[in-house]
Formats: C-alpha cells, structure tokens, sequence
C-alpha cells in the first residue's frame, strides 16, 4: 500500500514538473502553464528571430569590418542561441564573459568590430568605442523575457576603450 502510494506521488510529480520543462504545445494552457512557471524556457523564444537579426547586422557591415568581427553577448541564454543557431549562417561563435563562458576567453586576435547583445546603451558606450545602435532583440510572439525586457538593444561598437587582456580581467559576470 505505501509502495503504490510513493509512486503515485512520484508519477504525478513527474507529469507536473515535465509539463514545467517541456514544452509539449505550441499554444494554449500547457503553454501557458510553463511558460508561467520556467523563466529559463522564456528566455529561449525568440532565439531565432535573434539570430537572424545578428545576421542581418553582419551581413550588412562593410567586408572589413566582417573579416574582423565578433559577437559579444551579456548572458548564457543570448550566447546559447549565437552558440546552436549562428553556425548555420557563419557566425563567430559568441564572446561570453558570464559565469564559465568567461574562462573561453575571447578569440585571438581579438576582434575589431563588435556586434554587442545583452548590455545597456550607457554599459556600451562605457566600455567600448563608437557604438550605435543598430537592432533590437525580441520575439515575434510578444513573450515577456529577460532579453526583451532589460536588454533588448543591440550595438556595434569598436573594441573595448581597454586593451583587451585588461578589459577581459575585469569584466567578468555573474548571473
């Protein structure tokens, strides 16, 4: 009798917690009941849309400016989607100083020109020359997410106003 009743509990736990983390419907109540409850599963709509907004901006960048460039991303959920989505169009991988992704370092030679997600206008200019505003990072679907809500722009911008050895030491994020 106890037997059957831990595995009762055991089951609908692991029916509540999956309809938590997978998104088994692309619209409706099962959708909505994850997305309410899964922060991280927010975070990732609307990686295709940022990916190819990425794209564009690249794609329209003089040859020079391309031959040189990287991708500089403020959070492991923009880098994931530079990281699994942007080899299908040739991106650089994305340049992460969050968490792990910071000891990859950044590419050598370090690049010139910069494609910047996931910072604020004022962090940009801060930290980075001639930057300007060029996109923004959203989703089709109007999901509230952290990339749409606290740092939707994105910047292209010369290399950091430190020589990149420095810059790298003390910018390290946490998050």
């Amino acid at each position: 009798m106890i037997e059957a009743v831990f595995f009762t509990l055991l089951a609908a736990y692991g029916v509540y917690a999956s309809l938590i983390l997978i998104p088994f419907a692309t619209s409706g109540p099962l959708r909505s009941f994850a997305l309410s409850r899964n922060g991280d599963l927010r975070d990732e709509i609307g990686w295709d849309s940022l990916v190819q907004s990425v794209v564009s901006i690249r794609d329209s960048l003089p040859p020079d400016q391309r031959q040189h460039l990287g991708i500089l991303v403020g959070n492991y959920g923009e880098a994931g989607a530079i990281e699994i989505l942007g080899p299908r169009y040739g991106l650089p991988a994305p340049i992460s100083m969050t968490n792990s992704a910071w000891l990859r370092g950044y590419p050598v030679p370090p690049p010139t020109t910069l494609i910047i997600i996931g910072f604020s206008r004022d962090e940009a200019n801060e930290k980075f020359a001639s930057c300007r505003l060029v996109g923004h990072n959203g989703n089709p679907e109007g999901i509230r997410n952290e990339e749409s809500i606290d740092h939707p722009d994105i910047f292209i911008c010369g290399p950091p106003h430190l020589p990149w050895t420095e810059f790298w030491e003390r910018n390290q994020r946490y998050g």
